[in-house]
């Protein structure tokens, strides 16, 4: 489990990174060398706080001295205090004496040693900033969890009064602290946030607009069709009567270029759906079970969200076949289709029931869905790569 589901930063440590810096400076490489032995103690610090250390008995050792002090403080805090005080004082002294002694008098680091600190440095950062990067720094949150924090203040004391006495809940907030980047907390973490309705949860509690899909990648959306072609018929005409629905497109009109190539002008059409939530309002957040926040007009399979990587589309390509395909947008841009709700308003949303059924063009109390359609031409320019007779 360690190995599926460990920080990928962990992989960069100790990789070999280059040195030509150091060298063609002089001067920067002594100004590295004197700091090094500070270098190597901040390192030695955020190598236990990320759990990145080859042995963690530093770990467990201060997990086990911080569960004892905060259990028993009682006795702790009128006979063994002073003593834990006095040890843990004199250890850290003599480690970073020794680090700082050993670094200036024995033996002198070398550049890579001194990179390969540096660097570890950068990402234990990495690591521990890792969290902080993926929240997303609006005002709008802040104001969220500024709220929420105001409103959930009487259930924490209700609970610290009742259920959870201070003493466990300092014990349980430090543990939390103490081994939030180790491994085993990360796997478990991961693990949990594959659940949709753990993120609901995460949403209804901060308010915050949590993802629920993972990071974008057009191949996941990029169809292979190993059956139907585009290239079926040769015969040139407008199909705007009776439109034949190749897949995820519509072809409109084809036309013959040369002998070899076949022209084609084709339709994407992606509805974009949400769902209402009562306390956040209209929201991306779906069901597993249901359609995707983007999906295709026609099959309703998953589209890429065009609203956010509208360049990055990906079209399809066709497996096996003899032919080869080029495409080309026509529009510039996606544009919304204002028939799908009969230009009722000017945002094209239709709207539906929980079941998505019983479609409306006016919002209303029992309408917990809505879609709208989104369009972009483009053309496709088959090469057959022999002679093409009409048919």
């Amino acid at each position: 489990m360690r190995a599926a589901f460990e920080p990928s930063e962990t992989k960069l440590l100790t990789s070999t990174p280059t040195s030509k810096l150091l060298t063609d400076s002089p001067v920067l490489a002594t100004a590295l060398s004197q700091i090094f032995p500070y270098i190597l103690l901040v390192d030695g610090i955020l190598e236990t706080i990320t759990w990145t250390n080859e042995d963690h008995y530093r770990n467990f050792l201060i997990l086990t001295v911080y569960s004892c002090v905060v259990m028993y403080w009682s006795m702790v805090s009128h006979f063994l205090l002073p003593l834990i005080l006095a040890l843990t004082f004199a250890s850290v002294v003599w480690s970073i004496s020794s680090i700082v002694y050993d670094s200036k008098y024995d033996e002198k680091p070398t550049i890579e040693e001194v990179l390969y600190t540096l660097h570890n440095i950068t990402i234990r950062f990495e690591m521990i900033f890792r969290p902080i990067k993926k929240f997303p720094f609006t005002i709008s949150n802040y104001t969220r969890l500024l709220v929420v924090t105001i409103l959930l203040s009487p259930v924490y004391w209700f609970l610290v009064k009742t259920v959870i006495p201070p003493q466990k809940f300092l014990w349980y907030s430090g543990i939390f602290a103490l081994t939030f980047h180790s491994p085993h907390a990360y796997a478990i973490r991961q693990l949990l946030w594959r659940s949709i309705y753990l993120r609901l949860v995460v949403v209804y509690i901060t308010g915050l607009d949590v993802k629920v899909t993972k990071k974008y990648d057009p191949s996941e959306y990029q169809e292979v069709s190993r059956v139907q072609t585009p290239a079926t018929s040769d015969a040139e005409g407008d199909g705007t009567i009776a439109t034949p629905t190749l897949s995820n497109f519509k072809i409109l009109k084809k036309k013959m270029v040369s002998p070899t190539q076949l022209k084609q002008t084709v339709v994407f059409e992606i509805l974009e759906n949400e769902r209402r939530w009562i306390g956040l309002g209209w929201s991306s957040l779906l069901y597993p079970s249901e359609r995707s926040n983007f999906c295709y007009a026609n099959t309703l399979q998953p589209a890429p969200p065009i609203t956010i990587h509208k360049e990055d589309f990906p079209f399809p390509i066709y497996e096996n076949d003899i032919y080869s395909y080029q495409w080309e947008w026509l529009d510039k841009d996606w544009k919304l289709d204002t028939e799908f709700n009969k230009s009722k308003s000017q945002d094209g949303w239709v709207y539906f029931d929980t079941k998505w059924e019983n479609p409306r063009y006016r919002d209303g109390f029992s309408k917990f869905t809505r879609s709208r359609k989104w369009t972009r031409t483009a053309t496709l320019m088959i090469d057959k790569q022999s002679t093409v007779y009409d048919e």
